[in-house]
């Protein structure tokens, strides 16, 4: 069997609050707790809302956007205006320093969240499954599948080549609870000299909308999936061609009966989601921060 590990690539956090003024107040804390931390870092703020009204401000360093604050309101469901920041990590697992600056600003974010007893919740991961293998030695598909949701066939062409797509939500991303890909990581990040594939599971706001996050829910999302390592393109094509023969009939309990298990990944999250709700228990006097400069001086005029 191949190597491989799980991490989370992106993270979206939620502050809630009952009003603007406190919405504000938080907002130029958590940046200014990242600026006075990593002096390096850029935050730069846009005064242009996106088309929901809501605004978004990056946190830099040189060209790099490390993560993205976000402004706005929505109604509950008992039409009461709640206003709400978003912190969007990206790249929290990376092969290059960048990753490392990503989670030392979330440590930093919630360490202020903890500190001043200001809740939040999860409203968005992204799960990778990291595997040494060439693209083309792995394959991916759904085991229960979705009403009303469309999923590509075995043989179906693909849109990229070095990217298979598990359902068809290519024009409609960015609306859909939850999609998922495999692709050739090692092309999409010039510096790794091996052969890398990612499997990527998205969760997005809609899903957690719906699901509030608990322990145990990233396992469950990603057993949703088998993730299959072949250690030859001929043991690929004849057990893809069997299953192709099956693969809008065959129930999930039946799936074993094509033999696909000998080559199933089984992804542990158990770690992943010991970090997640580690981040709860992170405060200010746990971290070495530096000491604002306070000038006690008088002022003669």
């Amino acid at each position: 069997m191949i190597n491989y590990t799980v991490n989370i690539d992106t993270l979206k956090l939620q502050i809630d609050f009952i009003n603007s003024s406190k919405q504000r107040e938080v907002m130029d804390r958590l940046a200014r707790a990242l600026h006075t931390t990593y002096p390096f870092l850029k935050v730069n703020y846009n005064t242009n809302p996106i088309p929901n009204g809501a605004y978004t401000h990056t946190v830099n360093t040189g060209r790099t956007t490390i993560l993205e604050l976000t402004s706005g309101a929505y109604k509950d469901i008992y039409r009461r205006t709640i206003y709400f920041i978003t912190v969007e990590i990206a790249g929290l697992k990376q092969y290059h320093k960048n990753d490392k600056i990503a989670h030392d600003c979330l440590i930093r974010l919630v360490a202020y969240l903890n500190t001043n007893q200001i809740g939040f919740e999860y409203t968005g991961i992204d799960i990778a499954v990291d595997m040494e293998c060439p693209f083309r030695y792995v394959y991916a598909f759904c085991n229960k599948k979705a009403a009303g949701v469309k999923y590509y066939k075995v043989y179906e062409r693909q849109p990229y080549p070095t990217s298979h797509y598990v359902e068809k939500y290519i024009l409609t991303h960015n609306r859909v609870m939850k999609r998922s890909y495999f692709y050739e990581k090692s092309i999409k990040e010039k510096n790794i000299t091996y052969p890398l594939t990612r499997f990527e599971l998205k969760l997005q706001s809609s899903f957690f909308n719906r699901y509030p996050y608990r322990w145990g829910m990233l396992q469950n999302e990603l057993d949703r999936y088998h993730i299959l390592y072949f250690p030859t393109l001929d043991e690929k094509d004849g057990a893809l061609s069997l299953y192709a023969q099956y693969e809008n009939t065959i129930r999930r309990r039946d799936l074993h009966k094509l033999g696909l298990d000998r080559y199933r990944i089984y992804p542990n999250t158990s770690d992943v989601e010991d970090f997640l709700f580690s981040l709860y228990n992170v405060y200010e006097h746990d971290l070495k921060l530096p000491v604002e400069k306070v000038d006690n001086g008088w002022f003669w005029p």
